[in-house]
């Protein structure tokens, strides 16, 4: 082999080796926060029902596979009222709970109970915030990670803000017909497929306003995905919880926060350095949802 195709194929090598790591690195939570206090599931109302429930994988490197997960969404989807919430979240509060129950005395509970996932010892503001859709209203519900919670936050917004231009690809997710969508949104493109034969106007996060149920959501970074891995039809109650502690507050304000802490948690949550008596800081690379 002579010198002009070793340094082609070296190239080629470098650029696969390239590829690879920037689809890993998109597939990776970019912020490394403790995750707060186990909080339980505490006292719940039943506020709703809804006819439908769907389950999306959050950044999964193998959909056929949960423990690759970043988190496991759910969508309660009724005609009045919805909810967006974390799987994951769900199930550590009732293991939190039910050890409790059975071990009164306890100081703790066993870290596995939050380790749920591939990245579970950290915490996402993408898992710890619940969303409830109401009259053509969101209400977030954000639980912030270790040292923050005094910013514990709700705060409402117009739902389904997206406006979206339809294309006529196609591609079947669990056996529906999805058609193909795109928008601008806050700083990113997305590209989402609905089911046209599913008619709720809603989806993963705070996404909607198309004409179907999106079954598949992602920025064209892919450093977002959200892809619907099960669907089913019944009466599935809508709970809230008393959100003790949480104080009413704005989108910007809470934005900043859930930033912040994800680039410097040290820094975020007022940490200081016993010796110097000065902030610790400790930044890390990050890529929100949102970038305005």
């Amino acid at each position: 082999m002579n010198a002009n195709k070793i340094k082609k194929v070296f190239a080629a090598f470098l650029y696969l080796v390239f590829c690879v790591n920037s689809s890993a690195f998109s597939q990776q939570k970019q912020g490394h926060v403790m995750r707060p206090k186990p909080r339980g599931v505490g006292k719940t109302t039943v506020i709703g029902q809804a006819q439908l429930e769907v389950e999306y994988a959050l950044n999964a490197t193998d959909i056929s596979n949960p423990d690759t997960y970043l988190d496991l969404h759910v969508l309660r989807a009724g005609t009045q009222l919805s909810k967006h919430y974390s799987r994951f979240l769900e199930r550590g509060d009732s293991l939190y709970d039910a050890y409790m129950k059975a071990n009164p005395n306890a100081e703790g509970v066993p870290n596995t109970f939050y380790t749920i996932g591939r990245e579970g010892q950290y915490w996402s503001e993408y898992q710890s915030t619940e969303i409830f859709t109401e009259q053509g209203q969101q209400t977030f519900y954000a639980w912030m990670p270790w040292a923050m919670e005094r910013y514990n936050a709700y705060y409402t917004e117009h739902a389904a803000q997206q406006k979206w231009t339809l294309t006529n690809e196609q591609q079947t997710i669990l056996g529906h017909q999805c058609q193909k969508a795109t928008t601008h949104w806050r700083g990113r493109d997305f590209v989402a497929w609905f089911a046209a034969d599913i008619p709720m106007r809603l989806g993963p996060w705070s996404f909607g306003g198309l004409p179907g149920l999106i079954l598949k959501l992602y920025d064209t970074q892919k450093l977002y995905t959200w892809e619907a891995v099960s669907l089913r039809s019944g009466t599935f109650p809508i709970i809230k919880r008393k959100y003790d502690g949480f104080h009413k507050d704005t989108r910007a304000h809470v934005y900043k926060l859930q930033v912040a802490a994800n680039r410097d948690h040290l820094k975020a949550g007022g940490a200081v350095d016993r010796r110097t008596g000065q902030l610790k800081s400790n930044p890390h690379p990050y890529d929100p949802l949102e970038l305005e």
